[in-house]
């Protein structure tokens, strides 16, 4: 192989590992725009005329406790949706960090397939309970939320 040769397999590979290195850091907002816009809009504002909340605030509190984290996984358009847990865990931390970075807690941690996977097996008959669980406990560490 000569030493040209050699250069352009470089080159074409570091140019394969940027295209996928940006598909990767967009798949969790085009899954947003695919998955979630149609109600949620997309700059994530909701329509409190259609009953569908904001994604702004709420959910960055709710991401820095565990009845909150099972709240953010189990609502229907999340349990019950066609994305695999690894997707729905891209999702989930894009919308945290792109719409929530003023109430994530400096703590922290992005959402992982498994803990996806492990509260979206659990499905709550009443997803009002699992919200009020998540809300009475940010109430308690003094966050409270106007949901």
């Amino acid at each position: 192989m000569s030493p040209r040769c050699g250069w352009h397999v470089v080159a074409s590979l570091a140019l394969c590992m940027m295209v996928q290195s940006a598909r990767a850091t967009d798949f969790g907002r085009q899954s947003y725009l695919l998955n979630c816009a149609g109600c949620h809009l997309p700059d994530g504002r909701g329509s409190a005329p259609n009953d569908v909340p904001s994604l702004h605030g709420a959910p960055g509190h709710m991401a820095g406790i565990p009845e909150g984290r099972a709240f953010l996984t189990q609502v229907p358009g999340i349990a019950y949706s066609s994305l695999n847990d690894a997707e729905v865990s891209e999702v989930l931390n894009w919308m945290l960090l792109n719409f929530n970075k003023d109430t994530l807690p400096a703590s922290f941690q992005p959402f992982t397939e498994q803990e996806v996977k492990a509260l979206r097996a659990q499905r709550p008959a009443e997803i009002f309970k699992v919200r009020r669980a998540a809300i009475e406990a940010l109430r308690a560490k003094g966050v409270t939320l106007n949901y």
